[in-house]
This record gives structure tokens, sequence and C-alpha cells, in this order.
């Protein structure tokens, strides 16, 4: 056990012992983004429909490139008469997993260094993004149901900033 104690953070209290292993968790949930959609499928599980409503291509105007082109699929949209897609793509899962590999990298860092308060603020910064990212996906863009998938990171990212605003004087040297 002291072989695994020279790896860990030196810093005192459980706070840089929880961002460590979440972000060891998160590493691994980058590289399953590289590999497969299936666990990605899971959170952001819906068909989508084209937008109907856009106006038409012009030439200031390309509904290919409106951020509302597609619908969730549901009774209204008459997802039968209308050719359904899935918004988890190759392409969506590499950039999420880039962006969870870089949030695990600053929060691994951050473990180590919880003393500094430019590292503290970037490190809160990475779950307070998050939250807004799921919460968002979740109410805004209805692409994600509210279900074990998504309360997970709800709740770690929840339990990271409200630990991290309340105890910022205990860890950060001022």
């Amino acid at each position: 056990m002291d072989f695994l104690k020279t790896y860990l953070p030196p810093a005192k209290g459980y706070l840089p012992y929880y961002m460590f292993s979440l972000s060891i968790l998160a590493v691994g949930n980058s590289l399953q983004n590289y590999l497969t959609l299936h666990y990605s499928r899971r959170l952001y599980n819906g068909q989508f429909v084209a937008n109907s409503s856009l106006p038409k291509k012009t030439a200031t105007f390309n509904p290919e490139d409106s951020t509302q082109k597609l619908l969730p699929a549901s009774a209204t949209s008459s997802p039968k008469a209308a050719r359904t897609q899935d918004q988890v793509t190759p392409l969506a899962a590499r950039l999420f997993g880039t962006y969870t590999l870089i949030s695990a990298i600053v929060r691994i860092y951050a473990s180590y260094n919880l003393h500094l308060a430019p590292v503290y603020n970037i490190a809160l910064w990475t779950y307070i993004v998050a939250l807004v990212h799921f919460g968002s996906e979740w109410v805004v863009y209805r692409t994600a149901y509210l279900g074990a998938p998504i309360l997970f990171p709800f709740f770690f990212a929840t339990v990271g900033i409200v630990w991290m605003v309340t105890q910022y004087n205990f860890y950060v040297e001022l």
C-alpha cells in the first residue's frame, strides 16, 4: 500500500483523492469514446428528425449550417414519416473524449496543486462546465433523458462544485 501512496496527491484532506479518482475514471471514459459509441448512446439516447420549419437555402442562409437543423423525434414530429438521425456520431464521440481527457488532465494536475488559487479555480471550472453541458443537453437541447447515465455526471460535478466552493480557504494558500 505504501507503493501506491507515493503516486497519490500529498495534499491535506480528501478532495485531492476525489479529484484524482474521478480523473482516472474520466481517462477511461475518454478512451471508451474513441473505441465505441455504445456508452455515449446510452446518455445521448434519442432520434432526431429534420427541422422542417427552417427557411429554405438562400445566398445568406443554409439550413444545413443551423444548430437547429434537427429536432427530437416525437409523436408530434411524426418520426415514421421522416428519416430519423442519431446525433451520436464518431466525430461527436471523439470530441467528447478529447474534452473529457483535457478535464481529467486538469483535475489530476490540480489534485497535486490545490494550494495554488489559479489551478484550483481552473479545476472548479471543469466541474461547472461539465454540469452546464449535461444540464443543457437534458433541458435545453433535449438530447439526453433523465436517468442513470446522466445522473452520474450530475452527481459527481455537483459534489465537486460544492466541495470546492465550500473548502476553498482550507486548500488554497493565500
